[in-house]
């Protein structure tokens, strides 16, 4: 077999990304691909990067419970057509990212053997039945190039001992941390540009690496000398940035020149500038913006207000993360605490909202609306219902009984991505609304040891049927 699969992961919200001029549109979805050679196989490592626009997905409902569900396809076929890999996998994110210029990028990472392939990738919308394709040739290198292809991002920074993780935006690259993206897309505001670039050599060598841009017509706007490079015995890692502002509004090719003795190799990737009066506009909508920032949302509250924003935390915060929270902190160390604790949490800190946070009050108030129990004096989201809600968010599959035969009522939530689990809570009240988790596949619950006899044999025959579990000859303990 001539591909071997390595990773297929990593959903990456980027909410507010830049649409300058020569962009791709707002629907389109986009494919792009990097090279890199691992000697010790002999085979081409291939990092396929996939932004897709939220834009070309509809919502289940409207309003702030509702999902973005879509199916992403990977295939790649040899030059014979012949498919050598198809994976396939489901994501999810909530309708409140469906905002204009935003998108999430996807990367599928997979090993090819010298010869000529077609990357296809497919979308499609869970609501809608709406497909996109797009795809790229490639190409395995027969043999140790010089050097990888030019990978372009909005940021690289360094990997740290206490910093060595990648944020959902993010994925490790030797010794840094590389921002994901299949598109790179810059502003006179914010014009600089990350590079990096792997060198092969079996000895220790010098050399030099340069740039050009050059415009669709392919002249030539910019050119940088030649700087000193050392590539170590075996090969090494040349990444920094380049400052292109200046540039116009359109689309570019960055080109890169590495020379390692008489060996000269370019390589080239495009990216797009918006224009001024562009990024500006989008630069006051920023700052308008800030009140969404973390500090923003907190900096407001008074004391009684901070307190209620911590309380639900203990749902979803670490061990101990919330011990230095209390009453002796001052109004201004409690929104500083606050704000570090989703900072954290942030799934794309290039933009000033964080939709983990977002997300998680907007779901504090529907467990409040929806949840609430003890005639209406226990908050919602104190509730088990509300608890898993705040946790896991909208669940993606519900069955929900109000009257079957002898069974009280009950309801059944089910979650897909990641790993399967669902819970079921039965009204143990009878008509009033106190519902209580009973049973469920999350090790870290813990439901009742008579919750079949409470839910009689109809119920579980029907929740069995939604679960597809067989409760009657299953031996697993729920």
């Amino acid at each position: 077999m001539d591909v071997a699969m390595v990773t297929a992961y990593a959903l990456l919200a980027v909410l507010g990304a830049p649409s300058p001029v020569g962009s791709q549109s707002a629907r389109t979805l986009v494919v792009h691909a990097v090279r890199a050679y691992r000697p010790a196989q002999g085979r081409t490592e291939v990092n396929a990067f996939m932004q897709i626009p939220y834009a070309m997905l509809e919502p289940t409902t409207d309003g702030a419970d509702g999902t973005l569900s879509y199916k992403i396809v990977v295939k790649v076929v040899d030059s014979t057509g012949l498919t050598l890999l198809q994976n396939g996998w489901q994501n999810h994110a909530p309708a409140t990212l469906r905002q204009p210029g935003a998108s999430a990028v996807d990367m599928v990472r997979f090993s090819l053997a010298p010869g000529r392939y077609q990357l296809t990738v497919t979308v499609q919308d869970s609501v809608s039945g709406h497909q996109a394709e797009a795809g790229t040739e490639l190409e395995g290198f027969a043999s140790e190039p010089p050097a990888s292809d030019l990978l372009l991002s909005p940021s690289i920074r360094p990997a740290t001992a206490t910093d060595s993780v990648p944020r959902p935006a993010e994925l490790r690259w030797g010794d840094v941390l590389v921002t994901a993206a299949a598109t790179l897309e810059l502003t006179p505001l914010r014009a600089v540009a990350y590079y990096l670039i792997e060198a092969y050599a079996d000895q220790n060598v010098t050399g030099t690496l340069s740039f050009r841009v050059t415009d669709s017509a392919k002249a030539v706007l910019l050119r940088t000398p030649p700087t000193p490079v050392q590539v170590p015995q075996g090969g090494g890692v040349l990444k920094g940035q380049l400052d292109l502002a200046g540039l116009p509004g359109g689309t570019y090719t960055l080109t890169s020149t590495l020379a390692l003795g008489s060996k000269h190799v370019d390589r080239s990737s495009t990216f797009a500038m918006a224009n001024l009066g562009d990024a500006l506009a989008r630069d006051v909508a920023r700052r308008d913006a800030t009140a969404n920032t973390d500090e923003g949302y907190f900096a407001g509250m008074k004391p009684d207000a901070l307190d209620a924003a911590e309380e639900p935390l203990a749902g979803i915060a670490t061990s101990g993360e919330l011990g230095a929270y209390n009453d002796k902190l001052s109004v201004s160390a409690k929104r500083r605490f606050l704000t570090e604790f989703w900072r954290r949490r942030d799934p794309d800190p290039s933009t000033p909202e964080n939709e983990r946070r977002e997300s998680f009050y907007q779901w504090i108030h529907y467990a409040n609306e929806h949840y609430r129990e003890g005639g209406r004096s226990r908050a919602g989201w104190k509730t088990d219902r509300g608890r898993i809600y705040l946790r896991n968010g909208p669940p993606e599959e519900v069955l929900r009984r109000d009257n079957l035969a002898h069974a009280p009522p009950y309801e059944v939530w089910r979650y897909r991505t990641g790993k399967d689990r669902w819970y079921c809570f039965v009204d143990r009240s009878r008509g009033v609304g106190l519902f209580q988790l009973v049973a469920s596949s999350d090790v870290h619950e813990t439901g009742l040891p008579n919750w079949q006899e409470l839910l009689t044999p109809e119920g579980m025959q029907d929740v069995g049927r939604f679960l597809d579990i067989d409760f009657f000859t299953n031996q697993r303990q729920y």
